[in-house]
């Protein structure tokens, strides 16, 4: 019996060189399994090493990044508070434009109004005077009054009438150029119905004529009227060339179209009614009323404005709360 077991021993004990030759041959000559244990406690101990530095890199970045998100963080709180104090300043700019148009929109309703009063007086002062243009210079002689009644009684069918003409000379203004239009002529009758008389057998003969020039015959309009009705001279030259009839009344104009007659108020009205009618011509510029119209318009805007300062109050507040969540995300990684 001792000897089996010392033969069923012996096997064993044979087979242990084997093992290790067969671990000799898998990890390569000269290695054994010693070298392995030491090799991988080296790899450990190094890999401990790396673990530990990037930690503290990791550790470290987080700290530069902290301090980061809390400068920008204080950054955003100091553009947020100037931009706060920015907007107040702004509505309290926008507040004073408000106050300051809307009293710029009312004096110019006081100034027009004003105005208008005013040309009406210089047009009442001025309803008994006649304009003659076409008249040269020193036609008149000596004595404009008695060159005008001449004049009037010659070329107009005024016998029986008693002109009682006040006061007849030229427009105070520099003496023209050779060549240039000749400066008008003002008169004043005691009565309007002479005036109107006048006016009104002149415009019936049509052409007058004075040693070869014509001679026309007008209102004495205000200095405004005259302005006003400046503004048509575009619109009336392309009638002209078109043949169409028109008529100025004060400070409006009426044309005679084939499909009917109209009226326009002003120039830049009739302006663009031609344009829309196929004429070449330029619109002239609009009035003062326009201009009141626009500033109305910028009033309203400034009223209508108060609610996107709201808005950008309220995007600025979810901004800073987007904020906060990233910072808690990053605060709850770290």
């Amino acid at each position: 019996m001792p000897n089996r077991k010392q033969e069923k021993s012996a096997p064993s004990g044979d087979a242990n060189p084997v093992a290790d030759q067969a671990n000799s041959s898998a990890t390569g000559p000269g290695v054994t399994t010693s070298d392995l244990l030491r090799a991988i406690e080296s790899l450990k101990s190094e890999l401990k090493e790396d673990n530990e530095k990037l930690r503290s890199n990791i550790n470290t970045m987080q700290l530069e990044l902290s301090n980061k998100l809390d400068t920008v963080t204080e950054d955003i709180q100091d553009l947020k508070e100037r931009m706060g104090t920015a907007e107040t300043r702004v509505s309290e700019v926008e507040d004073v434009t408000l106050v300051l148009t809307e009293a710029l929109s009312e004096c110019l309703k006081r100034q027009r109004n004003l105005q208008s009063k005013v040309t009406d007086l210089e047009s009442r002062s001025r309803r008994n005077n006649i304009r003659l243009f076409g008249v040269r210079e020193g036609e008149e002689n000596t004595s404009v009054m008695q060159f005008m009644a001449d004049f009037l009684q010659r070329e107009l069918p005024l016998t029986g009438i008693e002109l009682k003409i006040q006061r007849a000379h030229r427009v105070p203004a520099q003496k023209p150029r050779s060549g240039a239009p000749p400066r008008p002529i003002v008169v004043n009758f005691q009565e309007f119905t002479t005036k109107e008389l006048i006016l009104r057998e002149a415009w019936r003969k049509g052409r007058i004529q004075l040693n070869g020039n014509a001679v026309y015959f007008d209102h004495d309009y205000a200095t405004e009227i005259v302005q006003r009705r400046k503004e048509y001279q575009v619109i009336k030259k392309a009638l002209k060339e078109r043949g169409v009839r028109f008529q100025t009344p004060y400070t409006s104009i009426r044309v005679h179209w084939q499909d009917g007659v109209a009226v326009y108020r002003s120039a830049h009205d009739a302006g663009c009614e031609l344009q829309r009618r196929g004429y070449d011509v330029q619109v002239p510029a609009t009035s003062d009323e326009d201009t009141a119209a626009r500033i109305q318009k910028c009033v309203e805007w400034q009223r209508g404005a108060r609610p996107r300062r709201e808005m950008i109050t309220s995007t600025a507040q979810r901004a800073k709360e987007r904020l906060r969540e990233f910072q808690r995300g990053e605060d709850e990684r770290l």
